[in-house]
């Protein structure tokens, strides 16, 4: 069915799907632009990796923070925490952040304010539209953020030749615009949540329920954010230091993820099960990771990025399967808690291996971090195949057929 809208609620809407773009845009870049962080304040891959790792421990707290704030605080007045971030931003550009403390500091904050541009983003959706087009509208919006994470692969390699401070600046004035444009979404959000707290013993059932998924997402979830942050560095090392390639090569990572996802969802709806997908994905993960260590010095322009779609496909193209796996599991009542079960888990993951690739890289080289990265994909493997497909209770789901 076409969507049936008024004009302010297609005006909410596509405000809604570039404030969506951008903080995909926004997150990748800030992930690509480790080397010239590193370059800049003279940063060993130990402390860029605990850089990435406090920044997205800041995205867990500001997550769960800001979910429970939506239930009593009026949703329209949270965008402006946003500018919190364009302060810190344009603080950067002006050269304000000095020192690893406060530049770690900066990245918590960063880090906790960044979860409004999406969190909001669902609030707005959830509350703004008619009830048996939420689904719809939430496929879309949830669709441009691979287009925003390659956009950014190919942009950011290239604006790192400007600079970091003048590119962090520039980012400053776009999260200033992101703001603008979630108070024109959420403008008509209610003064209260209608959703009312569940009890703590839920909570606490959800977790045991959802023990295996979430250890899934705990090992993968840092897998995409290893590649980013690391890729350039490792190309470095393999003697590939034209910029281009990496922005070429970043783009195709996440397009290979991007379709994988799309083929995915395809293919557990009723045709393949979600297990037999989903392990698929994390055997392709596996033995691409385990080449991707392999490459040669000097490896052809060609194969290397040719490859590196492939490496999407297996390394990013998983990502909704942790959450459609997580619902399958819960009531319809609890699924909204589980989502923000997972969302924190996988911030989790990337807040704690982080640190621990970035002290395997400064021990023994890249090569051996993406050899671990690999193992970390066949322990999730091994958890998929003898969880996936189960119910709560412990017993075989039936599998989907084909009429």
């Amino acid at each position: 069915m076409p969507l049936n809208l008024t004009l302010p609620q297609w005006l909410s809407l596509a405000a809604l799907l570039i404030v969506q773009f951008l903080a995909a845009f926004y997150l990748q870049g800030m992930a690509i632009l480790a080397p010239a962080f590193a370059a800049a304040y003279h940063l060993d891959a130990l402390q860029v990796s605990t850089l990435i790792s406090v920044k997205a421990f800041g995205s867990v707290l500001g997550g769960l923070a800001m979910g429970a704030s939506l239930d009593r605080i009026n949703g329209r007045h949270l965008p402006w925490i946003g500018l919190l971030s364009a302060l810190l931003l344009l603080g950067f550009a002006k050269k304000w952040i000095v020192g690893y403390p406060v530049l770690l500091g900066s990245m918590l904050i960063l880090g906790m304010v960044l979860p409004v541009f999406s969190i909001l983003g669902l609030y707005a959706i959830t509350h703004d539209y008619p009830a048996h087009q939420v689904g719809k509208l939430l496929g879309i919006r949830q669709s441009v953020i691979p287009l925003g994470g390659i956009v950014a692969g190919t942009v950011f390699p290239l604006l790192i030749v400007a600079g970091l401070f003048p590119v962090l600046g520039g980012m400053g004035v776009l999260i200033c615009g992101m703001t603008l444009l979630l108070l024109i979404a959420v403008r008509r959000a209610p003064s209260t949540s209608s959703v009312n707290l569940s009890k703590e013993a839920t909570f606490h059932a959800s977790l045991r329920i959802l023990w295996p998924v979430g250890l899934v997402a705990f090992l993968l979830g840092a897998g995409q954010f290893s590649v980013l942050v690391f890729g350039l560095f490792y190309l470095h090392t393999l003697a590939v230091h034209a910029a281009w390639i990496g922005g070429v090569l970043f783009g195709l990572f996440l397009a290979g993820g991007f379709l994988a996802r799309i083929v995915a969802g395809f293919l557990v709806d009723g045709i393949v099960s979600l297990k037999y997908v989903f392990s698929t994905i994390l055997m392709i993960g596996a033995l691409t990771m385990i080449i991707w260590g392999c490459f040669p010095d000097h490896p052809v322009v060609r194969d290397i990025l040719c490859f590196s779609f492939i490496l999407g496909i297996g390394i990013v193209g998983y990502n909704a399967l942790p959450f459609q796996w997580a619902a399958s599991l819960v009531g319809h009542h609890q699924k909204g808690r589980a989502m923000g079960i997972m969302s924190a888990v996988t911030g989790l993951s990337i807040a704690l291996w982080m640190p621990v690739f970035g002290m395997i890289v400064e021990i023994w080289g890249y090569r051996a971090m993406w050899y671990v990265l690999a193992i970390l994909y066949v322990a999730a493997l091994v958890v998929v195949l003898r969880y996936a497909g189960m119910s709560a209770s412990g017993t075989v789901t039936a599998q989907p057929t084909v009429d």
